[in-house]
């Protein structure tokens, strides 16, 4: 998950533009939340990305050996193993982005190489070596990883054939979403970010998405094959100038392929970003304002207007996650006191989990001594909420 932007001249013309000034803001608890811990289910060192199932949590890591090669873990709730695929082509393969589709099935997203191509040399019968010289044979050059591929493991484990895409200039992968109308993929390069819309395993179309001012983070692929896109931007849009000096985005991709909607989350002079979302539009980002730096958590609708929103003083990164019962969780270290929050003081370095109902009422709260660096976060209605941190810690709420 790394992202860059393309020009958008001719594909933003007929986009439509709003920009969000001013929205309503949640109203504070009826009463106040007790703090609870995190369970730490089991650790994954050297894990980088983590979807959870109903039945399972996913990890995978990248490890380095005669060739690269990705290695996917499923653990239970209680932590024990339930399976461990290695993904060894022989060639170079990485993995930079996980998913999970509705009926469990695993979907990783990143780049391989092409299998090495064996040179034939003809050999020269007698040859006359009397000084008794070994000859060295060179290492075999490796390809560069110009594929992008996916990989689908089963549920219980079972992979299935590499699916690759040629593309004409290499990309990474930064996040992908995939449904019953096909795979959305957010690819990067030197000069900005793109969208490749797959169809029975086929690249049906690539669609710029601006310059290298501007970052998405976060796509969904929805029901009727559209793809929602989160991040920022310092440039025009759809028409539509910059508002402050970096703009939080939330943009939609038709079906087709054209973009459909832009809009722009602002504040004179500051620095926003959507850094988090969920399929529901749940976002969670930064607001910087000189040496003011608060975490934005908003709830949109699906024309992408604010039902709710709060912001909270805090050191700026966070994720979002759902919950049970329409609720969700904004994940971040916050440097101030929490309103409503009862049993927690302010730790440096450690993050905490807030949950909201659906109109925006803290219902809930949670922490751990552990949770000082979160990485990505999953929900199941099996699972609950599981949190991954860059040390590898795999943390749990509690399961009522």
């Amino acid at each position: 998950m790394i992202v860059r932007k393309n020009s958008l001249n001719k594909i933003f013309l007929a986009a439509t533009a709003i920009t969000v000034a001013v929205a309503p803001t949640a109203d504070s608890a009826p009463k106040s939340v007790a703090m609870k811990q995190f369970v730490e289910v089991t650790k994954e060192i050297g894990a980088e990305g983590m979807v959870v199932t109903s039945k399972a949590i996913i990890t995978y890591s990248n490890i380095v050996g005669k060739s690269s090669d990705i290695q996917i873990r499923a653990v239970d709730f209680t932590g024990a193993l339930i399976w461990s695929k290695t993904i060894d082509s022989g060639s170079d393969e990485v993995a930079t982005a996980i998913t999970a589709d509705a009926k469990g099935t695993i979907w990783v997203g990143g780049n391989s190489a092409s299998p090495a191509q064996l040179e034939t040399i003809t050999a020269v019968a007698g040859a006359l070596n009397p000084d008794s010289v070994t000859v060295e044979m060179p290492d075999e050059m490796r390809a560069d990883m110009k594929n992008i591929s996916l990989w689908q493991i089963s549920s219980t484990g079972d992979l299935a054939p590499q699916i690759d895409f040629k593309i004409t200039r290499p990309a990474l992968v930064d996040a992908i979403s995939t449904n019953a109308t096909g795979v959305s993929i957010l690819l990067s390069r030197e000069s900005g970010q793109s969208l490749a819309l797959i169809k029975a395993e086929a690249l049906e179309k690539e669609v710029k998405l601006g310059t290298t001012k501007s970052k998405f983070n976060v796509i969904f692929r929805a029901a009727d094959g559209s793809t929602s896109l989160f991040g920022s931007s310092s440039e025009t849009l759809a028409g539509k100038k910059l508002a402050g000096k970096v703009d939080g985005i939330l943009l939609k991709v038709s079906k087709a392929g054209s973009i459909s909607s832009v809009v722009r989350s602002s504040a004179a002079g500051a620095l926003r970003d959507w850094q988090s979302a969920t399929a529901s539009n749940f976002l969670t980002g930064v607001v910087k304002s000189g040496k003011k730096i608060e975490t934005a958590i908003t709830k949109f609708n699906s024309t992408f207007t604010p039902t709710w929103t709060t912001r909270i003083l805090s050191t700026g990164a966070s994720v979002a996650a759902s919950g049970a019962n329409g609720s969700v969780f904004a994940i971040f270290e916050p440097t101030t006191a929490l309103k409503g929050v009862t049993g927690w003081k302010q730790v440096k370095g450690q993050s905490v989990a807030l949950q909201f109902d659906g109109k925006g009422l803290l219902i809930g709260a949670l922490t751990n001594s552990l949770l000082n660096a979160p990485l990505t976060v999953g929900y199941s209605a099996e699972g609950g909420l599981v949190l991954l941190t860059t040390a590898g810690d795999i943390l749990q709420a509690p399961i009522r």
